[in-house]
């Protein structure tokens, strides 16, 4: 039982301890959920660039417009750009320039590029970049794509991460409380042990029903003499003089002397009921 016990103690503080990691998970993941969606969503402007000088660089654009050129070549020029490749794409290009920036200093690469009828495109979002005597350390950065069209598209990676964790922590819940068995009840106390006086009782009236076997005979001896040692405060003496004392005692001598003779001497003339009658009394005394 007390191994059970422990057993069921250790499987409770580990379900508890998983419990407590589950919620700790959902809660971090509602956390990031939160701040993801509170995260400002990309624009069609971009921020300035830093590139190195002489360096040339790469940005795709795609645009809905009229035909886009670039201006002519200048020898001395802050930047030169040139349209390396043009794909039609739906109801839009999509141009991959090439451009070069000579000095230092800020530049605006749409001011660069033009229609192929002359009028500059109006619609353009600027793409401004920072010419720099080193190289920049942002070299993904070097190549971005600009689109008149913002699109936004709802991936729902961390709202489905905290959605599946609360649904682990749910089923894990339902998997360590839900059908349980109930715990047997607490057994009941064992019955108090019979007292000197209930035993030497009991022996006493097998004894006059003539009911009282050979091994219980003996046993009431023992607690008689049990009783008589402590009654006149021999417990720590040995057997052979408790027994002399008892024997000489003015009260218990003649009890004694009585139950020996039945149990020891074949020729002593005592009877059951003589021992009853002379015992009862003690009994009565070592109850009280």
């Amino acid at each position: 039982m007390a191994k059970n016990a422990d057993r069921r103690k250790r499987r409770r503080v580990i379900a508890l301890a998983i419990a407590c990691l589950a919620v700790c998970a959902v809660i971090v993941g509602v956390v990031v959920a939160v701040v993801h969606s509170r995260r400002p969503e990309e624009t069609a402007t971009h921020d300035e660039r830093e590139v190195p000088l002489g360096v040339e660089e790469a940005v795709i654009i795609r645009y809905s417009g009229p035909r886009l050129v670039a201006r002519p070549y200048r020898r001395g020029a802050s930047v030169n750009l040139r349209i390396a490749e043009e794909v039609q794409q739906g109801g839009s290009r999509v141009y991959d320039v090439r451009y070069v920036v000579s000095l230092p200093g800020e530049f605006d690469l749409m001011e660069y590029l033009t229609s192929a009828d002359g009028t500059p495109p109006s619609d353009l979002p600027p793409f401004k970049v920072r010419g720099e005597t080193s190289l920049t350390k942002d070299v993904e950065t070097r190549i971005r794509e600009i689109e008149d069209v913002g699109v936004h598209i709802w991936h729902w990676y961390y709202e489905t991460l905290a959605g599946l964790g609360v649904f682990w922590a749910l089923w894990l819940a339902g998997l360590v409380f839900i059908g349980r068995p109930k715990r047997p009840p607490k057994p009941a106390p064992p019955p108090p042990e019979p007292s000197l006086a209930e035993l030497i009782a009991r022996y006493l009236d097998a004894l006059a029903r003539g009911d009282l076997p050979v091994e219980d005979k003996a046993r009431l001896e023992i607690l008689l003499l049990k009783h008589w040692r402590e009654r006149l405060s021999l417990r720590h003496d040995r057997m052979a003089d408790s027994c002399r004392q008892i024997r000489g005692d003015a009260t218990l001598g003649r009890a004694y002397e009585a139950v020996e003779g039945w149990l020891h001497d074949p020729s002593a003339a005592t009877g059951p009921g003589e021992i009853v009658k002379l015992v009862s009394p003690v009994a009565e005394r070592a109850g009280r």
